[in-house]
C-alpha cells in the first residue's frame, strides 16, 4: 500500500513518527476524504455486570438464554455462531431469529449506555460510515446534534438499487448498514448461510442485488479507510473486502485498530490483508486510537494558517481563467486536496511583483502544471500565462520530474502546444463539464496525478 508515513501508528518506536501518522489521518478526516468502517467491536455498551461489551455479543447471549442454549468454554458467544447453531439444531427459523434480533436492538435502543468513543467518532468529519451491525446508533448520535446525514442499508431479503446519492453535490455523511437494519428484520444477515448467500448476491451478475456502484466507486475518491473493531479471523471478511474494493484495490489506504482484549490476527491473516489490500495492522487498541485521533483532529485548528498537516510531496501550479472557469476549478480542487501536494493558482501571485517573473519562478519550483482548458482559458487579458504556453509545453518531461497535464474542462478546438501533449486528460479528449461522467473523469484524472506524485521520489 502506498502510505504517506514511514511507520504504522502504535509501534512504539518513535513518538514523532506516531504523531505524524495521527496528524495525517486527522487531516484526511477533517478534509472529508475518509471512510469509517465500524466492526462489531466498535459498537459497545455496558452489560448487566457493568462491563463494556459488543452489542452483537450481548445479542448472542440474549438468544442463547431465550433458547436455553448451553455453550462450552471452547465455543464463542458471537451472533453469527449462535444464530447458525440455533438453525442447525432446528430450534428456530430464519424469520423468527431476525425478529428476535430486531426485538433485542429495539429494547437496547431505549436503555443501553454506549461507549463514549462512538460519540467522539461521530463528531468527526467522516464522509462515509459503513456499519456492519444491525443497530441505528450512529444515525441516532447524528440526530442528537442535528447533523445532516443520508442513511441507507442493504436489504438481504429484497435487494434494490435505489441508492442515488450524489457525492459531488450532497455534502451529507452517508451512513450505510452493510448487513441490514433491525428496523427491517427481513434485511438482516445473521447465520453463516445468510453470509454465504449475501456474498453470492453482491458479487453476482444481477445489478439490483449487488452493492450500489455509487457507493463502492466512491471509495477511490475517499480513500483513507479506518477499520475499527473488526476480527480479521472471520472467514467472510476476506470475501467482503474483495467485493468492496473490486475497482479500487490500488487506491485505498486502510488502517485497522482492534477492540482492547480481543484476539490478534495471526501472521498468515495479516500477510493476506496486507498483500491484498495494504491493510496496516496496529497494536494500539481502538479506544486509545480514538483518543489520539480526536486530540490531533482538534489540534489542527491550532496550527498556523496555511500550515500543512503533512509534508507535501509535490508543488502544483494550476492555471485557469479564474472568473469564467471558477466552476470547473472548484469541482476539481475538492478532489485534488486529498493529494499530498501544495497547490498554487494565479491568485497566489498577488503582491509578488511582476506576474511574468512570478510565473517563471513557479515553473522552476513546481513539479506539476495543470492548465484547465476552455475557450476562456486562452483569453490573454484574463490569463497572463498564455505567452508562456510554448515554454510550458516544451518543459513537459514527466520522467525528469516535470509534468504538464492539461485538463479539458469545456469544449474547444485543441491545437497549439498544449494540444500536442499526450498527457492531456481525459485521454479521449471529452470535455469534463457536461459530459454526464464528470465524477468518473475527475476521479481518473486525480488518480493519475496521485500515482505520479507518489513516484516522484524515484525520478
Amino acid at each position: 500500500m502506498p502510505t504517506e508515513t514511514t511507520q504504522p501508528a502504535g509501534n512504539g518506536s518513535s513518538n514523532d513518527t506516531n504523531k505524524e501518522v495521527f496528524q495525517a489521518i486527522a487531516r484526511k478526516v477533517k478534509d472529508g476524504v475518509a471512510v469509517l468502517f465500524l466492526g462489531p467491536g466498535a459498537l459497545v455498551a455496558k452489560d448487566e455486570k457493568g462491563n463494556w461489551t459488543p452489542l452483537t455479543d450481548m445479542c448472542a447471549a440474549y438468544l442463547a438464554r431465550k433458547y436455553k442454549l448451553e455453550l462450552s468454554d471452547s465455543e464463542e458467544c458471537t451472533l453469527s455462531y449462535v444464530a447458525s447453531l440455533l438453525r442447525v439444531r432446528n430450534l428456530s427459523t430464519d424469520n423468527v431469529l431476525q425478529e428476535d434480533v430486531a426485538r433485542f436492538y429495539s429494547e437496547q435502543a431505549n436503555k443501553c449506555e454506549l461507549h463514549p468513543a462512538l460519540e467522539q467518532l461521530v463528531d468527526l468529519r467522516f464522509r462515509i460510515v459503513i456499519n456492519t451491525t444491525p443497530d441505528n446508533f450512529v444515525t441516532r448520535l447524528y440526530d442528537e446534534v442535528a447533523a445532516p446525514y443520508y442513511p441507507d442499508f442493504y436489504n438481504y431479503y429484497k435487494p434494490g438499487s435505489a441508492f442515488v446519492f450524489d457525492f459531488e453535490k450532497d455534502p451529507r455523511v452517508v451512513v450505510y448498514n452493510l448487513f441490514g437494519t433491525y428496523k427491517k428484520p427481513e434485511s438482516l444477515v445473521l447465520t453463516y448461510k445468510h453470509q454465504l448467500n449475501y456474498i453470492k448476491k453482491i458479487v453476482g451478475e444481477q445489478q439490483n442485488e449487488r452493492l450500489p456502484d455509487v457507493l463502492t466507486n466512491a471509495f477511490k475518491d475517499f480513500r483513507y479507510h479506518l477499520f475499527l473493531g473488526f476480527d480479521f479471523e472471520d472467514w467472510n471478511l476476506r470475501l467482503l473486502l474483495d467485493t468492496l474494493y473490486k475497482n479500487v484495490r490500488e487506491n485505498i489506504q486502510p488502517f485497522s485498530y482492534p477492540l482492547k482484549g480481543e484476539r490478534e490476527a495471526d501472521s498468515e491473516t495479516k500477510v493476506f490483508f496486507q498483500g491484498e489490500f495494504g491493510m496496516q495492522f496496529n497494536p494500539m487498541d481502538l479506544y486509545t486510537f480514538v483518543e489520539q485521533l480526536v486530540l490531533e483532529y482538534n489540534n489542527l485548528d491550532n496550527q498556523p494558517a496555511g500550515a500543512p498537516a503533512e509534508k507535501p510531496r509535490a508543488e502544483v501550479l494550476i492555471l485557469h481563467n479564474e472568473t469564467a472557469d471558477k466552476d470547473g476549478y472548484d469541482l476539481l480542487i475538492k478532489h485534488l486536496k486529498a493529494l499530498p501536494a501544495q497547490f498554487y493558482t494565479l491568485a497566489d501571485a498577488t503582491g509578488q511583483g511582476d506576474m511574468k517573473a512570478w510565473l517563471e519562478s513557479m515553473l522552476d519550483r513546481c513539479q506539476v502544471v495543470l492548465p484547465l482548458l476552455s475557450v476562456d482559458f486562452f483569453d490573454e487579458q484574463s490569463n497572463p500565462a498564455i505567452p508562456l504556453l510554448e515554454e510550458i509545453a516544451r518543459r513537459n518531461n514527466p520522467r525528469k520530474g516535470f509534468l504538464v497535464m492539461p485538463v479539458l474542462l469545456k469544449p474547444l478546438a485543441l491545437d497549439g502546444p498544449l494540444g500536442r501533449l499526450s498527457t492531456i486528460r481525459p485521454p479521449d479528449r471529452t470535455p469534463i463539464l457536461g459530459s454526464a461522467n464528470e465524477s468518473t473523469y475527475i476521479s481518473e484524472t486525480v488518480e493519475s496525478l496521485r500515482k505520479y506524485i507518489e513516484n516522484l521520489a524515484r525520478t
